[in-house]
């Protein structure tokens, strides 16, 4: 004959946990697809995108060029426009503000 091991049933704390993890955890997947989505209009009406890859981008670029310089860029319609640095840097900063509204707004 075999021998069986019981598992003990999760105990009310641990039932509550495992449940604020799972809320927790949808919470944040959430928070990342909003990030995901985020697009910035320009004063110039460009639309960038703006999830953290692409200000990630923008902040190489604006870093690399001199004021007065512009370089090649695709917008969030996959239109290529000759981006300046203040363009860059501007739409830089709407989206960095963007993003934190994402984790202010939404934080538990």
């Amino acid at each position: 004959m075999g021998t069986f091991k019981t598992t003990p049933a999760p105990t009310a704390a641990e039932v509550a946990a495992a449940q604020s993890e799972r809320e927790r955890a949808a919470f944040k997947a959430g928070r990342s697809e909003k990030v995901q989505r985020i697009q910035v209009t320009t004063s110039a009406g460009h639309v960038f995108d703006g999830d953290e890859v692409s200000q990630n981008r923008m902040a190489r670029a604006v870093a690399g060029l001199d004021d007065g310089e512009a370089m090649p860029w695709v917008l969030a319609d996959n239109t290529v426009i000759q981006a300046s640095r203040a363009e860059l840097r501007e739409a830089m900063r709407l989206a960095g503000e963007a993003q934190a509204a994402v984790w202010v707004d939404g934080d538990e």
